[in-house]
């Protein structure tokens, strides 16, 4: 009788699996693709005007943080940096009065030391020289030293400011796709730090659905061909695509199937499917037919 049992319950199995001569069906849930936006700045949420069940458009602005103390920051930056051009212009303009004064110096000290070797000129007048134009090379040295410096901080402080400058743009929080706010995590005036997540959106018009094949299966199938998606209380069923096939064998998964046929090692594939009615649920249980 224990016998007769086992047989019947694998006959119900394959009778289930089974949607014709050369068609199979195999179960699955309809998912989504849900992208979760986060803070990327920490502030106060000064606007937040979008509830969940809400379609939005790409790019739509959905969330404001508040950036007065990043503004006041750019600010001092901005102040900064001026004060830096100021001082490198500064510098410029000893570096090229003391080239100058270089330039003429060096020209005498050649005359003189032409003049002491025809006996026209003292040592002492040429070492004089010599040593004018010694001090004045230092100090040509130690501006251009100090101008290397301030030309560093300037580029320091321009990575700031654009640091500064890309916090406030990531203040403002825009719809990355089209499509449904399934939750919202945050409301306007609270507090958020970076990383907290505040919506979650998904294009519920592209719901897919991942099904398990067997090896004997998964030869047959190729991506890009069609299949149709099974949902219960919806007579029609749609149209789906297969758009993955894993490179990977693995373990039925135990929520799957049966005990008896766990240890089965099947291949995981993706459908997608069309949901412009927005008939398909995220969850909804359905089954896959394919040819």
């Amino acid at each position: 009788m224990r016998k007769y049992y086992s047989i019947l319950i694998g006959a119900m199995i394959i009778w289930g699996c089974s949607g014709g001569e050369d068609n199979y069906r195999y179960d699955g849930r309809m998912d989504a693709d849900i992208l979760q936006l986060s803070a990327q700045t920490a502030g106060v949420i000064d606007s937040l005007n979008i509830d969940e069940g809400e379609m939005v458009k790409k790019n739509q602005p959905l969330i404001v943080i508040n950036t007065d103390k990043l503004q006041a920051q750019l600010q001092r930056q901005r102040a900064q940096l001026q004060e830096l051009d100021v001082n490198i212009l500064s510098l410029r303009s000893q570096i090229k009065q003391l080239q100058v004064q270089l330039d003429f110096n060096e020209k005498t000290l050649k005359k003189t030391e032409t003049m002491f070797k025809n006996g026209a000129a003292t040592a002492h007048q040429r070492d004089e020289l010599q040593t004018k134009v010694n001090i004045l090379k230092a100090q040509r040295e130690t501006l251009k030293s100090n101008y290397r410096l301030i030309s560093s901080k300037r580029n320091q402080l321009n990575a700031l400011i654009r640091a500064t400058q890309i916090a406030i743009n990531e203040a403002h929080i825009t719809a990355p796709i089209g499509g449904t706010v399934l939750n919202k995590f945050h409301y306007q005036g609270e507090f958020v730090a970076p990383g907290t997540p505040l919506l979650e959106i998904a294009d519920l018009k592209k719901m897919k659905t991942r099904i398990y094949l067997p090896l004997k299966s998964v030869n047959r199938i190729k991506i890009g061909q069609m299949a149709k998606i099974y949902a219960d209380g919806i007579v029609e069923p749609f149209k789906g695509t297969i758009t993955w096939v894993a490179s990977q064998s693995e373990f039925t998964p135990k929520t799957i199937l049966t005990k008896e046929t766990r240890t089965t090692l099947v291949y995981a594939v993706k459908v997608e499917a069309d949901n412009d009615n927005g008939l398909l649920k995220i969850g909804m249980p359905v089954e896959v037919e394919i040819e």
